[in-house]
């Protein structure tokens, strides 16, 4: 799988992902680096699919603490991602 860009919008900041598709076992994960446009955000985080079907996103952290993400801002993740996919299909 190839990595793909991703933009959103949180608390009216624009941010610009890079997403790294990666197998683990039979899932698929997303690693997401992304950073507000003025630099003041830097996310490092790992999206996969969860719940009945695997239509729900989970997040996790990478070097930094998922945990404090706001969900409305994970959202907007999963959100763009998901948009990516269907575009590519």
């Amino acid at each position: 799988m190839n990595e793909f860009v991703i933009d959103f919008v949180y608390e009216q900041k624009f941010f610009t992902g890079l997403v790294s598709p990666r197998e683990q076992g039979s899932d698929t994960v997303y690693v997401v680096k992304a950073e507000s446009h003025d630099q003041e955000i830097k996310l490092n985080i790992i999206a996969s699919g969860c719940g009945d079907g695997k239509m729900e996103w989970c997040f996790s952290g990478s070097l930094e603490d998922g945990e404090g993400y706001d969900p409305s801002l994970l959202q907007e993740i999963g959100e763009a991602i998901e948009k990516y996919q269907t575009t590519q299909q």
